[in-house]
């Protein structure tokens, strides 16, 4: 089970000097798929479902009235059976032997075709064998798609009424990789990663600096 009351937190304590925040929602991933392309410079994590990867993960909303609702996806719900999925696509730059900086964006999709999407920022750090990515989300929406019913659907569990407010917060990913992204190193695929991130509603353009969301990771314990 994860602990969303620890990210809940930890978002407060951040948020602390914002005007008006408010927590939008949580979503984390295990067992995601990392490939690289050195020559394009190009880092792709994504949802597998293979005999060796089998990614499983939720989002959690906590707009509107009563108590959260969380979309579950179950182990290999990315078999592609339905729409679902889940894809974060960056750019890096400025790579030295053990920091690079990122952009890019991502897009979760559900079973009939709702999307979350967004961009973000961030840096990675090169740490005993393993890469940690602290980023923040400059912006991001659910967008109801023609294919979708504008309710966020998982494979399993509850479900949610895809929200309308513009959204900003932070990602945090652990990835598993003894090279790394230098010159040194070549290409790799399906490399594990485990993912997390916090979103909230900001209003006031003053708000929407959100740093030091790191350790999302460890914030989060997972079925």
């Amino acid at each position: 089970m994860k602990n969303s009351t620890i990210i809940a937190a930890a978002a407060l304590s951040t948020l602390a000097g914002a005007a008006h925040a408010d927590l939008a929602a949580t979503f984390g991933y295990t067992d995601m798929a990392a490939n690289w392309n050195q020559g394009a410079s190009q880092l792709n994590v994504g949802a597998s479902a293979t005999n060796t990867l089998n990614t499983s993960g939720d989002i959690t909303n906590y707009l509107g009235d009563g108590f959260p609702s969380t979309a579950l996806f179950n182990s290999g719900f990315a078999d592609g059976s339905t729409s679902a999925d889940s894809q974060f696509t960056m750019d890096l730059s400025n790579i030295t032997a053990n920091t690079a900086d990122a952009s890019g964006t991502f897009m979760i999709t559900d079973i009939n075709g709702d999307t979350l999407s967004g961009s973000y920022v961030g840096t990675w750090t090169n740490q005993f064998g393993f890469g940690f990515f602290d980023g923040q989300i400059l912006a991001a929406s659910y967008n109801a798609t023609e294919s979708g019913n504008s309710v966020f659907e998982g494979n399993a569990g509850q479900t949610f009424a895809v929200p309308t407010d513009a959204l900003t917060g932070g990602l945090s990913m652990l990835l598993q990789m003894p090279e790394w992204f230098d010159s040194n190193n070549g290409n790799f695929n399906a490399r594990t990663t485990q993912l997390d991130g916090i979103l909230v509603n900001v209003p006031t353009p003053g708000s929407l600096a959100l740093l030091g969301l790191g350790g999302l990771v460890s914030g989060r314990r997972r079925r």
